[in-house]
């Protein structure tokens, strides 16, 4: 005869064992990207409930010096303090105890399948939510839209932003030369090398189409696809960058490795039982929970356009 402790962890053993098969599944559809795509979110383990971080200007340029000359000092210098909290995220659903004795047509299992399937939509939804306020609220440590007009600690301006102009192969390659060209803090040229390109699901066929036909799409010469033989870039997109889920279906991103949009992970998800002997009602309430944010402190890497 099972205790009561014993029934319960058999109960959550077989709750969650449906609940993270679907919460873990792996479509393996290639451009899809997801929260835990870590070239788009930089994650980054947290112990606190607040994360504080501020920018570093960067270190001068090497001058040449002479023999026995004195090494010049470059002093580090931070400014534009960010403090990002962590989001709490939580979802339940309650279970009758004769319902999930006698799972007819399995309710309860899709019941679980279902709730696993909203946490990973919950944590893509956030975490492209940054994106999609990129050139409105998802502010960078300078208090300007991570893709905007921004005043550099050293004192000079960049903007990092093309406007409103679409996707095309002109404008692509303006985004690539603006980010070869995008200074640091300091107003050094980094020379980011362009890496991937960030679209909505109406733009990511065009976005193929420019960075992998081995000739140039769509004219009638039979010119080599630059973008391809000497970038290399790779295209992602989500479901979640579109219009319909509060983006944009002509907003578009060009990154460099090197950006900072950071996935701050406080908790992963967590499931727990409440057994229906608890209950007033005899049902068992099956919860799970994660803590996370998205940020980014400096505008290094990224390049936008909110498209046309």
């Amino acid at each position: 005869m099972f205790t009561e402790q014993q029934n319960l962890a058999i109960v959550r053993t077989e709750l969650d064992s449906v609940f993270y098969q679907e919460f873990e599944y792996d479509s393996g559809e290639p451009g899809i990207a997801t929260a835990n795509t870590g070239a788009i979110f930089k994650p980054l383990q947290t112990e606190h409930a607040q994360y504080i971080e501020e920018v570093f200007m960067g270190s001068g340029l090497f001058p040449v010096i002479g023999e026995v000359q004195t090494v010049p000092l470059s002093t580090p210098q931070v400014a534009n303090k960010l403090t990002t909290s962590v989001k709490d995220f939580a979802q339940g659903i309650e279970i009758s105890k004769d319902l999930f004795d006698d799972n007819l047509h399995g309710v309860w299992a899709r019941a679980v399948k279902d709730l696993a399937l909203k946490a990973r939509v919950s944590q893509d939804q956030n975490a492209f939510n940054f994106w999609n306020k990129a050139f409105t609220t998802s502010l960078t440590a300078d208090g300007n839209a991570v893709c905007s007009s921004h005043t550099l600690i050293g004192g000079a301006t960049y903007s990092n932003t093309l406007g409103a102009v679409a996707l095309s192969e002109p404008n692509l390659n303006t985004a690539i030369l603006n980010l070869r060209t995008q200074p640091d803090q300091r107003n050094v040229v980094l020379g980011n090398n362009p890496s991937y390109i960030l679209v909505p699901p109406a733009l990511f066929k065009k976005a193929i189409q420019y960075t992998e036909s081995a000739l140039i799409p769509d004219v009638s010469d039979n010119n080599i696809n630059v973008y391809r033989s000497a970038y290399g870039i790779t295209v992602y997109t989500s479901p979640y960058l579109s219009a319909t889920a509060g983006g944009s279906d002509t907003a578009w991103f060009l990154l460099a490795r090197n950006h900072g949009v950071t996935r701050l992970l406080r908790q992963g998800i967590e499931t727990a039982l409440r057994s229906w002997e608890y209950s007033n009602n005899r049902t068992y309430f099956y919860q799970a929970n994660f803590r996370e944010a998205v940020y980014a402190a400096d505008y290094i890497g990224i390049v936008g356009s909110s498209g046309a």
